[in-house]
């Protein structure tokens, strides 16, 4: 897979296991070589150099990505897939990359991407698995980079989708025969089970399936009461539609011996969840939580945990926030902090990524991390990673009330939160009370015009009278995929329960757009050092204006641009602002 580079300043860290200046000098050579090698297409002495790097440093991630690129110009796809599947599980990060994965996966497994056709052009109907692959299963089931994708990301396109929801009917009829399953099937179902566990089992299900599942399920907890066996094939296939730890006396699974899969299965549906329960107890409550608005948006996090990651970034070297604002926007002017030790605010920390990536790729950051819901904070710190921990502290808390707050901040990063309040510029104004002179924001406010389907997409859900149950978003989905409606797929969000509540049928958003910002950063003195973008987003930009002078921080440009390009802040708008 090709490395990308991304606004989010995750770089590749040195190797884990080079101590010493020599073993790093050696690995750097030995690395140069097999990367000439490669280019040169002496693939046998690529493999040989890669295969070097890795037995000095078995985490070094590119050396684990590039030689499954070899291994797979030699057509040794099974092992490129398990360098490729070994990279993404150093480097988390580069999951991101998820179109070019999924392009590399199909690569290695053609016959994978022809079942996505034929289950394409069989929909509604779910196509078996032997019409599907027929021999080519198992090839397809243990295929390690397949397998890590499912189990480490949500899938992110509706192709895939569909084929997969086709592949769990089929396993499921497979377990309801009840006869032991090969474990290669087995294995696969587990995957299977922990994908729609990751995205909240955000899949259409048929009333046959559902029918199919309650039987099994029933049968599970009268085997936990009897203390007769259970076919591990079934109990997998029931965490294919849902959470183990729903099924009654579920604790009770802990107490019996399992396969590793299995095993792996009960700790993301049982004892994570059992984890996250005990957490939530040790949490701070910093204020109280009265605002009308505010207590809707803490219930819908509370039942909707938003969002549902799986690992952290890995093997990222941390740098000065001084350094990372030079790297994103080397033109802008900005005043340094000049201090060791950052004093942050995650103002709206949902469940935790924004304020451990902030803990690992900020020297010196110690972070108060902040949400209204408490589910959202126990997911958080279940999943802070240990190196980080300490300099981590998750806390309940309203930003209107903390304007009582005595600390103050060098940082505040409120990204995708404003737009959730009542009225987002008074809660901004309480944050900026809380940083210090010189401090930096970072902030992230939704676009009207990069949303403007969205908005649609939420009259047709008032429209039809959609709740938020989680069989309603799945009904919702399916319906909104037969319209043009269907282009809000183009936000991720989509592709889980709790993120497509927030995205489509959140209780509050407001919509903001540029000339609201420059009135709002005028009125409060406030200097914008730049937009967050992809570096091809930004020639785009430096190209439209080259005749005529260009500015990143020029607001009346940005305004005109985004006019003629609406889509530019489909994400949201995500800036850097410093306060006098």
């Amino acid at each position: 897979m090709n490395r990308k580079q991304r606004r989010a300043a995750t770089k590749l860290g040195p190797p884990a296991s080079a101590n010493s200046s020599d073993s790093g000098e050696r690995i750097r050579q030995l690395f140069v070589q097999a990367v000439s090698h490669e280019r040169a297409r002496k693939f046998d002495d690529a493999v040989r150099a890669y295969r070097q790097v890795l037995a000095i440093d078995a985490d070094h991630a590119e050396a684990c990505n590039n030689l499954g690129r070899v291994l797979q110009a030699q057509g040794k796809t099974k092992d490129a897939s398990a360098y490729y599947a070994r990279s993404l599980e150093l480097m988390p990060q580069l999951l991101e990359q998820y179109s070019g994965i999924c392009a590399t996966l199909f690569s290695l497994l053609p016959q994978l991407a022809e079942a996505l056709r034929r289950q394409a052009a069989a929909w509604p109907r779910r196509l078996s698995l032997d019409d599907l692959l027929g021999d080519n299963f198992e090839a397809v089931a243990t295929n390690p980079l397949f397998l890590h994708l499912l189990q480490s990301t949500t899938v992110r396109d509706v192709g895939l989708e569909r084929l997969l929801t086709a592949m769990r009917h089929s396993l499921l009829k497979t377990a309801a025969a009840g006869l032991p399953a090969a474990n290669h099937l087995v294995l696969f179902t587990c995957a299977l089970a922990k994908q729609c566990f990751i995205n909240e089992y955000v899949f259409a299900v048929t009333p046959q399936e559902n029918d199919q599942v309650s039987l099994l399920g029933d049968a599970i907890a009268n085997a936990l009461a009897s203390r007769a066996a259970i076919e591990p094939m079934q109990l997998a296939a029931v965490a294919m539609y849902l959470p183990l730890h729903a099924i009654p006396s579920s604790t009770a699974l802990l107490e019996r011996g399992w396969a590793p899969a299995i095993d792996d299965l009960l700790n993301q549906q049982v004892r994570d969840h059992m984890r996250e329960r005990e957490l939530r107890d040790s949490i701070l409550r910093l204020t109280a939580i009265e605002d009308e608005v505010s207590q809707r948006v803490r219930q819908q996090y509370e039942e909707n945990p938003y969002p549902r990651w799986v690992r952290a970034a890995g093997q990222v070297v941390p740098a000065s926030i001084e350094r990372y604002l030079r790297e994103q926007f080397p033109t802008s002017a900005f005043t340094p902090l000049n201090k060791e030790n950052l004093d942050l605010l995650v103002a709206g920390c949902g469940t935790g990524q924004i304020a451990i990536a902030s803990a690992q790729k900020f020297l010196g950051a110690r972070v108060l991390a902040i949400d209204l819901s408490l589910t959202s904070l126990s997911y958080a710190k279940r999943r802070t990673p240990d190196d980080v921990a300490p300099r981590i502290e998750y806390a309940q808390a309203d930003i209107l009330k903390l304007a009582s707050l005595e600390r103050r901040f060098d940082v505040i990063d409120s990204s995708g939160v404003l737009h959730h309040m009542a009225d987002p510029f008074e809660a901004w104004r309480t944050l900026l009370t809380l940083l210090r002179p010189g401090g930096l924001m970072h902030v992230g406010l939704y676009s009207e015009a990069a949303r403007r389907d969205v908005w649609e997409a939420r009259k047709f859900i008032a429209d039809r009278g959609f709740g938020v149950t989680p069989d309603e978003i799945r009904r919702c989905r399916q319906e909104l995929l037969e319209t043009p409606l269907a282009s809000v797929t183009r936000f991720t969000d989509f592709f889980t329960t709790s993120e497509c509540r927030d995205l489509l049928f959140h209780v509050q958003e407001a919509r903001l757009n540029i000339p609201m910002l420059k009135a709002f950063l005028t009125d409060q003195g406030l200097k914008l050092i730049g937009f967050e973008f992809w570096s091809s987003l930004l020639q785009k930009y430096r190209g439209h204006f080259a005749s005529s002078g260009w500015a990143w921080t020029d607001l009346d440009r940005w305004h005109a641009f985004e006019t003629e390009n609406p889509d530019t802040f489909s994400g949201m708008y995500q800036f850097w602002i410093q306060k006098p």
